[in-house]
């Protein structure tokens, strides 16, 4: 509120008010005229707010500062659409504010923690626990920095009841807000759960989901519990526009289930173990979803798949998929058919292949494989990622990290993809030269760079996550989670 003080002196025989309109006003020396007084930290809201308006979120935060009541208006829902709450080991208790006043106003909330740290998924369970009285939520993405969650003893004793523990029991509640966004983040612990979470979210507004983020990474790939989520439970989402499930759910059924969903633009599927019985798809039921849904696209991602990944092209793959990116994740094994069949398969819409393992030197190892098939059958067939780089028109992805890999198919790659490469990654260490002519006829980091318009050299030892370089410096899951979770964006 904006005081303002007036002060009249009082003259004998005059009335200062005009209460005699014919008596003379008296002349008023500067002493006399009203003082006004102005107290900035008493402006209205409504006056504030317009002000903060004008304001970046930085500027913002500057002018809260200046007292108490202006540091109030800084937190209206308005200024807080988005916010990142990052929880590790080393800013534990610098969240406690974030989680006492942004959570409960924030409309799109975005979780990072550390899974295996108590302390953090305590924090994290805190942080639940306010946005799950938050209405105005509206985006509850998780991203767990493992796919496993570290159950705190002292929440786990307490409200644990058979498998409902006090995080699904937020998560649940969360799922009752009206989201238009929800991501578990890959979390094999909450994956059971699906089920619930897809019930909640149809009873509030399901015309207004747009991303489910359901898709797990597994701790074991050979042994975990299947999440059994009936096809029908995905129907009410009319307007989904981006979906992550795990292969489990993934069949015939399942895909006619997504028959009505308007502007469907992302399928997202994650292969782990696949349990025997499976029933897989059809070429049939990949005609009638691409009939629906003629945008969409298929990212499909093998995650420690040590068994699948040698038989995909059989009973996974299916050249009438719409498959866009391919990622092969940790699998210990390169399937040389597969990357074959791509540019068969797939010339109008494979845009990426990501195929990661750890190094391995020993030449016997199937590090060599794309090598080694020079000595074999196929000594005369052209290498088979340059192939897609020929024939996939929209390429522009290429990933190959713990596989060794001739110098001059990197430059053949940025040659056939020209400016539209935008990712080529290898490690140093894993190219190789079968010519040394060539190596001495052309500089390739000068001539990629040139192609593809930025700098470019194969990544160093230091560049290279630890997992990358060595399979016991680090875990997988802290390079692939972000991988994968970056297909939601």
């Amino acid at each position: 509120m904006l005081h303002t003080c007036f002060k009249c002196k009082k003259d004998m025989g005059n009335d200062n008010c005009g209460f005699l309109a014919d008596w003379p006003r008296a002349k008023k020396s500067k002493k006399a005229e009203p003082e006004n007084s102005h107290n900035w930290a008493y402006l209205p809201s409504v006056v504030l707010h317009d002000v903060f308006t004008l304001l970046n979120q930085r500027d913002r935060i500057n002018a809260s500062s200046v007292c108490r009541n202006w540091r109030q208006n800084l937190y209206h829902p308005k200024f807080w659409q988005d916010a990142t709450f990052k929880i590790d080991v080393n800013n534990v208790s610098n969240n406690n504010y974030k989680t006492s006043i942004i959570a409960r106003i924030v409309r799109n909330a975005t979780i990072k923690f550390d899974s295996l740290s108590s302390s953090c998924v305590s924090e994290f369970i805190a942080l639940l626990q306010c946005l799950s009285t938050n209405s105005n939520l509206r985006s509850l993405l998780i991203e767990p920095t493992h796919c496993r969650i570290e159950q705190p003893h002292k929440f786990f004793d307490i409200f644990t009841d058979g498998s409902n523990t006090l995080l699904t029991r937020l998560v649940q509640a969360c799922c009752r807000i009206p989201l238009s966004r929800f991501s578990i983040g890959g979390s094999e612990d909450l994956c059971q759960h699906i089920p619930q979470f897809l019930q909640l979210l149809a009873n509030t507004n399901s015309n207004k989901v747009s991303l489910l983020g359901l898709a797990s990474v597994k701790d074991d790939p050979g042994n975990y519990l299947i999440c059994d989520a009936d096809p029908a439970l995905f129907k009410p989402f009319k307007n989904l526009q981006v979906l992550s499930i795990d292969y489990d759910i993934l069949s015939d059924i399942f895909l006619d289930s997504l028959e009505n969903i308007n502007n469907f633009r992302r399928l997202i599927v994650h292969v782990h173990g696949v349990w025997t019985g499976h029933p897989g798809t059809s070429e049939e039921a990949w005609v009638r979803f691409k009939v629906a849904h003629p945008e969409c696209e298929l990212r499909m991602s093998f995650i420690h798949a040590y068994d699948e990944v040698s038989h995909m092209q059989d009973h996974i793959l299916r050249s009438n998929m719409p498959l866009s990116h391919l990622k092969v994740f940790f699998c210990e094994h390169i399937n040389l058919e597969v990357l074959n069949l791509l540019s068969t398969w797939y010339p109008r819409t494979l845009r990426s292949i990501m195929w990661v393992d750890s190094q391995c030197h020993n030449s016997q190892n199937t590090s060599w494989d794309l090598v080694r098939r020079l000595g074999g059958p196929d000594a005369n067939q052209p290498d088979p990622i340059v192939m897609a780089a020929w024939l996939c028109a929209k390429l522009e992805e290429v990933v190959l990290l713990g596989y060794k890999y001739f110098e001059e198919d990197l430059v053949a790659i940025a040659r056939l993809r020209n400016d539209t490469l935008r990712v080529l990654e290898v490690a140093n260490e894993d190219v190789i030269f079968s010519n040394e002519v060539y190596r001495g006829l052309t500089d390739s980091k000068d001539e990629i760079s040139k192609i593809i318009g930025k700098p470019w050299a194969p990544l160093k030892p230091a560049e290279l996550h630890p997992v990358i370089c060595n399979s016991v410096a680090g875990d997988s899951d802290e390079y692939l989670l972000p991988k994968v979770l970056a297909d939601l964006d």
